[in-house]
């Protein structure tokens, strides 16, 4: 049943990324409003929905138990991914400029453009985006610190700047979250009735934009590349497979329970296909940004695959 769930979601988000690329090539979508549109998302919805989900949630000891256990399984699960990633680009012998690009995407998903629309889909009421926003901020801290450094080893942006990055709306809307979960205010009615609306529209135009990228993307040949196969196969199958069994094995060694909900969570964002913005980090450091489009492009299809097996896959063995 709830594998039916992930299947229509992922379908019915497929089908908005398929108007974006119609769009995108009829010139509806063009480079600077798909830009507006991805600002828009991270700037404004995204924040939005945050805070209207967690304004609505009640502060529990067993939440804020779960929510721990959270951060540091998504810790562990970046840094894991980050060493299947070097240990795969010395497989492959591959060049400084790739290597990087390879992995920094076999760490680093689509949480924000896929994966909040998505676990605010499959598990409404704020709980599952309380855990995914933890994990987004795990992620966007070891993004700012450890992956740009991945990408510069000369380290082109100061302590001061990493910080910077890190304090962004939706940090602000989760710290405001938090004070309002941890206060028991709610948002008045006139007040949450707009930002919840905002927050609702995050999943239309995060895929909006995703088309309008793949849109964009030289498809000519890229069915070839064997390295983007690879990367899709250890990111999205191999990898959370691996975060399955070992975070099954020690929950069990320390007699440690978690909510299922939480669970699905930490291995479903830790499975999303390979992070967008990296694309355009590559060409700011002058890695192979060729590369990291390809990535994107290929991972994304075949997320629609192996997201449901997932997902189908912890059901089963939470069971």
């Amino acid at each position: 049943m709830q594998s039916e769930i992930i299947l229509n979601q992922i379908i019915i988000l497929g089908v908005i990324v398929c108007i974006g690329v119609i769009a995108t090539k009829a010139g509806i979508i063009t480079e600077t409003l798909k830009e507006g549109i991805a600002s828009l998302v991270v700037n404004v919805t995204l924040p939005s929905l945050i805070l209207s989900s967690f304004s609505n949630l009640d502060i529990t000891l067993e939440l804020l138990r779960n929510g721990f256990l959270v951060l540091v399984m998504s810790l562990f699960s970046l840094f894991f991914l980050l060493s299947a990633g070097r240990l795969s680009s010395r497989i492959l012998g591959m060049k400084k400029e790739t290597s990087s690009i390879h992995i920094l995407h076999t760490a680093f998903g689509n949480v924000v453009f896929l994966g909040f629309p998505l676990m605010n889909a499959l598990f409404p009421g704020g709980e599952a985006l309380f855990y995914a926003t933890l994990f987004y901020l795990a992620s966007n801290s070891v993004m700012w610190t450890v992956g740009v450094n991945i990408l510069s080893q000369s380290s082109a942006l100061t302590i001061k700047q990493k910080f910077i990055n890190l304090i962004n709306p939706n940090s602000i809307a989760f710290l405001s979250g938090i004070l309002l979960m941890l206060s028991g205010i709610k948002l008045p009615e006139i007040i949450d009735t707009p930002v919840s609306g905002l927050g609702q529209t995050t999943s239309y135009l995060a895929m909006l934009y995703i088309g309008g990228m793949l849109a964009h993307t030289n498809i000519k040949g890229i069915f070839r590349q064997k390295k983007g196969y690879i990367l899709s196969l250890n990111k999205l199958i191999i990898a959370p497979l691996a975060l399955i069994m070992i975070f099954r094995l020690t929950l069990s060694l320390l007699t440690l329970k978690i909510d299922p909900v939480a669970f699905y969570v930490v291995i479903l964002q830790s499975g999303t296909p390979c992070m967008a913005i990296i694309v355009v980090l590559a060409k700011r450091f002058k890695a192979d940004d060729i590369h990291a489009t390809e990535n994107v492009f290929i991972s994304t299809l075949l997320s629609l695959f192996t997201l449901p097996f997932l997902y189908w896959l912890i059901e089963n063995i939470i069971k």
